[in-house]
């Protein structure tokens, strides 16, 4: 009796800690998506760091030039000598990030800037079964312009 009761307890238990967190991330997205767009930015600049199982370079942080909701040069380079769809504005960030929730991923993690609503951490592993497709990106210094 008491073994079936523990079993009882333990499964109430486990059912009680199961969370959707989906509707939160999004109430999240969607607010700081708006905070985002009421400030229209078309000019600015921020840092972009990429993790990821990849080359060294592609790694290091990397100042992104936007000018007109274009990006224009990413490290000092013009961005058409790229053309690499990781570098993109921030406008393009919140699509990013809603395409890959379409992907139902294992881990998903969001953070934004309390002032501007921009997205300040991005990081998905899309498939536990599949190695070295986890991708984070940090965006950091801001600067509007």
């Amino acid at each position: 009796m008491k073994r079936n009761a523990l079993y009882l307890l333990i499964l109430l238990f486990s059912l009680g800690c199961e969370k959707n967190t989906e509707p939160l991330a999004e109430d999240s997205l969607s607010k700081n998506e708006k905070k985002w767009e009421e400030f229209d930015f078309e000019n600015y600049s921020f840092t972009l760091q990429i993790t990821c199982f990849c080359i060294v370079d592609y790694t290091l942080p990397k100042t992104i030039v936007v000018r007109d909701n274009t990006v224009v040069s990413v490290g000092g380079r013009p961005f058409a000598e790229l053309n690499d769809v990781s570098y993109r504005t921030i406008d393009k960030f919140f699509d990013y990030i809603r395409e890959r929730q379409k992907e139902n991923p294992v881990v998903e993690t969001l953070e934004f800037d309390e002032t501007y609503g921009y997205p300040s951490y991005i990081y998905f592993d899309i498939s536990e079964m599949i190695a070295d497709e986890e991708i984070g990106y940090t965006l950091s210094d801001f600067n509007p312009e």
